[in-house]
């Protein structure tokens, strides 16, 4: 908080006003922007003793202007002005007899309000888990990313495995035959959204895919028994949200 220096002036009060009159302790004045001199409104000024505790408070009006009654006990107190985006102030300390107005102006400097960017992440999508789980196996993996750029590109699931040109299988030129392990020579068995799949392979549409994986004999076994006896290529379809 920053401590200035401000203008004050004490008037005693008349004898002519009326006794309640003459025993209050009014404080009164302006605010305005130090950098340009706009009146400061709606900006909240406290009168506190040396303790902290408040003997009187109120907020500027659309002129910046203040007025309000405190109740010092004759002790010393300070007066502070706080407002959001301006540089909390606080007057020097005031001693005030039980019957004086006094007259406080505040020059207040403006100040940039620093926020926190916080990061949201969505709660990740099953695909995404998926995606987490096949690395965390090990898995030889063909991410969204790289599906991505080739999908549209390609005809057939079989084209979008020759797109890769990833030596570990072998793509049958005709659509009757499977697709076979390079190091066993034998087919692979197709695991789509988690369900292995018997027979020859299933027409899958190239854009539906997110990611998939190949899985040697072992890790095969390991997932998915006996239904994957030389291995399986595990393909993992887009669900909403999947880019």
């Amino acid at each position: 908080m920053t401590k200035v220096s401000v203008a004050v002036a004490v008037f005693w009060a008349m004898l002519s006003l009326p006794t309640a009159t003459a025993q209050a302790q009014i404080l009164r004045g302006y605010a305005k922007n130090a950098g340009d001199e706009r009146p400061l409104d709606q900006a909240r000024v406290m009168a506190l003793l040396r303790d902290g505790r408040s003997i009187g408070a109120t907020v500027t009006d659309a002129n910046g202007r203040f007025q309000f009654r405190v109740n010092s006990g004759g002790k010393p107190f300070s007066i502070s002005i706080t407002r959001i985006g301006m540089e909390p102030t606080l007057s020097e300390e005031i001693t005030l007899g039980t019957s004086d107005t006094i007259d406080v102006n505040f020059n207040v400097v403006e100040t940039g309000i620093r926020t926190d960017t916080v990061r949201v992440k969505a709660t990740p999508s099953l695909n995404d888990m998926r995606l987490v789980e096949a690395r965390r196996r090990g898995w030889r993996i063909f991410p969204p990313v790289e599906v991505e750029k080739l999908r549209e590109r390609a005809n057939s699931f079989e084209d979008l495995l020759r797109s890769t040109g990833y030596p570990g299988f072998v793509v049958p030129s005709r659509r009757d035959d499977c697709i076979r392990s390079t190091r066993y020579n034998r087919c692979l068995t197709i695991v789509l959204d988690g369900i292995p799949l018997s027979g020859s392979n299933p027409s899958i549409n190239p854009r539906d895919v997110y990611f998939f994986a190949l899985l040697g004999k072992t890790e095969a076994a390991v997932q998915f028994g006996d239904r994957t006896p030389w291995g399986a290529i595990v393909i993992y379809t887009r669900a909403k949200g999947d880019r």
